[in-house]
């Protein structure tokens, strides 16, 4: 028996397909103009955002730890998308400004859609937005001319890739939390149709469907949603954490490095609440920010995985809750992402390089790998403050400032929490191993 929602939907493709596009079509019935491909990857290219969007702010709701994760990649191939259609679409006539934003009535459809009392009704709202996204890129691809747009074809092929993602996404919608809240799917597609989908002429004032009458659970709750195999560490989170043998089995051991990665998901998890909460900066800023959280996810998996193969569960660990545990404004976010790119990031370098000499020195030439290709990311994650952090901070707290004041402001406020005297403090901030040293927690590089 099929669903009657997705009848729906297949009815729309229909009627793309036989209209030739009627709502974003300018020029000739038979034939695209290269402003009327512009047109078309622009409405698409607003969905994307807003699915990116509402990916990530579900990652800190989202509970199994394979979840988190899976959604940090969705909500980064859905702004890899973006970029790839931004890219086209400023070949085109007509272009993009860069003061362009989703159109209101599409973003509140979204940030509607995103409410969900539980995952599985989230995953059910997801997935039909998502497969109708699909079912438009299918269509386009379909009418465009394979030669003139030859261009658009390639990019649509790769966009088109990420469609094996719905079967996972329908089997979280069957199966995720205590199942799917039964109102929420029906609900979502109300709410495509208080705009007719969304990829039309929009109105004015949209009249939205009643909210069924259920408690959200995201996104971005107040504190990240925790999964019972990555245990909380019960203090405060601090450096100590990190030389803590109560928190890792590994302590005294160059191989504590795979547990500061497998910790990188609460550094994944805050860099979603941003996503989710900053609006109106330039899109390059949610391009890189995406990518961003994704690889502190990755970084994550990757440290999970290497432990796992040491012989440890996630249980011998303790972890940070992610999230400001608080309503936050945006000053909160402006302040967590310099102390994670000025500080976190740049201070990690001189371990990391002792940490890769010292595992090839014991043979152990995955675990440098490991530490390399991290290295690697977080050089891009460091250039990526330089550039948004000062954007930022001009932008939520009204502090005009450059890459190198904004990086030692943030450096000053980690030093306030040791109590040091105005000269020592001086002092430290003169030489940055020294900062760093003192700051962070330094690893026994010739223990295996």
């Amino acid at each position: 028996m099929s669903d009657p929602i997705d009848d729906v939907l297949m009815e729309e493709l229909d009627e793309v397909e036989l209209s030739g596009h009627a709502e974003v079509k300018r020029g000739s019935a038979l034939y695209y103009e290269p402003a009327d491909t512009a047109f078309a990857l622009k409405r698409l290219l607003w969905h994307e955002f807003e699915l990116s969007r509402m990916t990530a702010g579900w990652m800190p709701a989202a509970t199994v730890f394979e979840t988190k994760t899976k959604l940090a990649r969705l909500s980064y191939l859905h702004i890899r998308d973006m970029r790839m259609l931004n890219e086209r679409i400023e070949e085109l006539p007509g272009g993009l400004s860069a003061k362009e934003r989703t159109p209101e009535p599409v973003r509140e459809l979204y940030e509607r859609a995103a409410l969900a009392p539980d995952e599985a009704s989230f995953f059910a709202g997801y997935e039909l937005l998502f497969g109708a996204l699909v079912k438009r890129y299918e269509a386009l691809a379909l009418h465009i001319d394979p030669v003139l747009d030859a261009p658009t074809g390639d990019i649509l092929d790769i966009v088109l890739l990420k469609r094996k993602e719905l079967a996972w996404i329908k089997e979280q919608a069957r199966f995720a939390g205590n199942g799917t809240f039964a109102e929420w799917k029906p609900y979502v597609a109300e709410l495509r149709g208080a705009i007719d989908g969304g990829f039309g002429e929009l109105p004015d004032a949209p009249v939205w469907p009643a909210v069924p009458d259920a408690e959200p659970a995201g996104p971005v709750p107040i504190a990240a949603s925790c999964d019972p195999r990555f245990p909380l560490y019960e203090h405060a989170a601090t450096r100590k954490m990190y030389a803590d043998p109560e928190a890792s089995p590994l302590t005294g051991s160059v191989k504590q490095m795979h547990y500061i990665n497998a910790t990188e998901i609460s550094a994944a998890e805050n860099l979603a609440y941003m996503f989710y909460a900053i609006q109106g900066m330039p899109r390059e800023f949610y391009y890189d920010l995406s990518r961003h959280m994704w690889d502190e996810a990755r970084h994550s998996v990757m440290g999970v995985r290497r432990v796992k193969q040491l012989g440890f569960r996630t249980e011998d660990f303790r972890y940070y809750q992610g999230g400001p545990g608080h309503d936050a404004d945006e000053s909160w976010y402006a302040d967590m992402y310099a102390s994670l790119t000025m500080v976190a990031e740049p201070c990690s370098f001189l371990k990391k390089r002792k940490s890769a000499v010292a595992f090839r020195q014991f043979g152990d030439a995955l675990s440098a790998a490991h530490v390399e290709f991290d290295m690697a990311d977080e050089q891009m994650h460091v250039n990526f403050g330089k550039k948004w952090g000062p954007e930022l901070f001009k932008t939520f707290k009204n502090d005009l400032v450059t890459a190198q004041e904004m990086a030692k402001k943030t450096r000053i406020r980690r030093l306030e929490r040791f109590g040091l005297g105005e000269q020592e403090e001086a002092d430290v901030l003169k030489n940055f191993p020294a900062f760093c040293g003192f700051t962070t927690t330094e690893l026994q590089y010739d223990k295996y």
